[in-house]
């Protein structure tokens, strides 16, 4: 069976004869700050796993000149500071904290640019991957869907009260941001991938960060718009959202959202999830990088492996088993290596 029918069994409840699953590992910071020995077998570890999806980011656009592709200060005797800009003219530092272009003042919107989502080479690569991998199911990303996307570019605060308090100007943004992205995924479609990943963090650890009717009212209705041109082009639409997004898991599925990533279980009750959801929407993720799999012991992974396909998927599938975000370099080599054999044991014995 080819990676993508497996995926799109698993996606659809088809009974698959076994699910695809994933561990995503920072291999820039294991080679970084593990020994070269630690970083090669990581890397062969990942590189020998099976890979049913692949997830395939965009290129930004060829004419763009941005004023700081990268800033360096010298202090003390190294390298302690760095900003790189990016297409949209936010500024990222070392922190991941960002300078927000628009954050000052509404007067600012007047001359700002958004980016061109028709940009030369933008997809010339994504091209080249899907042309290659046409036996795996294949993912278009569109990172920093509208939520993100609206914080990175006015801050935080100001993104949370603009609907409120400036809301002609919010919704002008909003739709702007909106109808790029809707261009992007267009593109996707056409060139044939087979599902649509989008991301907005909307979970703190115990909740929502937003009121569950605010992002009913003024966010809703963008994202079922997405949905549905994703599925009227006859692909699957997949969401990342952080932290504890239950509140509105309903309204997902409702939606018709198809998977949802990264299901952290230091947020959210899996037993509660698989009690009221399974069977009606796919879960991806799950799997615990805080504790479990950099802390645990052998016999931990494998409980925790075990549980989660039981819990979360069904006898016809809607399970993806992987982390539930990056697996950092506080984790050992022998706990990754634990964690690759067990998936690709356990994902194809469902049943144990």
């Amino acid at each position: 069976m080819i990676s993508k029918k497996i995926v799109n069994k698993t996606i659809h409840f088809g009974r698959p004869e076994m699910l695809p699953y994933q561990v995503i590992i920072d291999m820039e910071r294991f080679r970084e700050e593990r020994t070269k020995e630690e970083y090669r077998q990581v890397k062969r570890l990942a590189d020998k796993a099976r890979q049913d999806f692949m997830l395939i980011d965009l290129k930004y656009s060829s004419d763009w000149k941005p004023e700081k592709r990268k800033r360096m200060e010298y202090s003390m005797g190294a390298y302690t500071h760095y900003e790189i800009e990016d297409e949209w003219g936010v500024v990222w530092n070392e922190l991941r904290t960002v300078v927000h272009p628009l954050e000052k003042d509404w007067s600012l919107m007047k001359d700002y640019k958004l980016p061109d989502p028709f940009g030369p080479g933008r997809f010339d690569e994504a091209a080249q991957k899907i042309k290659d991998n046409q036996e795996k199911y294949l993912l278009g990303a569109v990172w920093f869907t509208l939520f993100e996307r609206l914080w990175m570019l006015r801050g935080f605060d100001n993104m949370l009260i603009d609907p409120y308090i400036n809301y002609d100007e919010f919704e002008k943004l909003r739709d702007a941001i909106h109808e790029y992205n809707l261009a992007i995924i267009k593109q996707w479609l056409d060139l044939g991938v087979d599902g649509i990943f989008i991301s907005d963090d909307w979970g703190g650890q115990k909740k929502l960060l937003v009121d569950p009717e605010y992002w009913r009212k003024f966010y809703k209705p963008c994202y079922q718009e997405i949905f549905d041109l994703v599925h009227s082009g006859g692909a699957d639409i997949w969401m990342h959202s952080c932290g504890n997004v239950k509140e509105i898991i309903p309204d997902l599925i409702n939606m018709g959202l198809d998977v949802l990533n990264p299901v952290q279980p230091q947020a959210m009750d899996i037993d509660e999830l698989g009690k009221k959801f399974a069977g009606k929407i796919c879960f991806y993720g799950g799997l615990d990088v805080q504790e479990t799999i950099p802390h645990g012991k052998p016999e931990d992974i494998k409980n925790e492996i075990i549980h989660f396909i039981k819990v979360l998927s069904t006898r016809d599938g809607g399970y993806i088993p992987s982390t539930s975000h990056t697996v950092l370099p506080d984790t050992s080599v022998e706990n990754i290596r634990i964690l690759f054999e067990l998936l690709a044991e356990y994902s194809v014995n469902m049943k144990q």
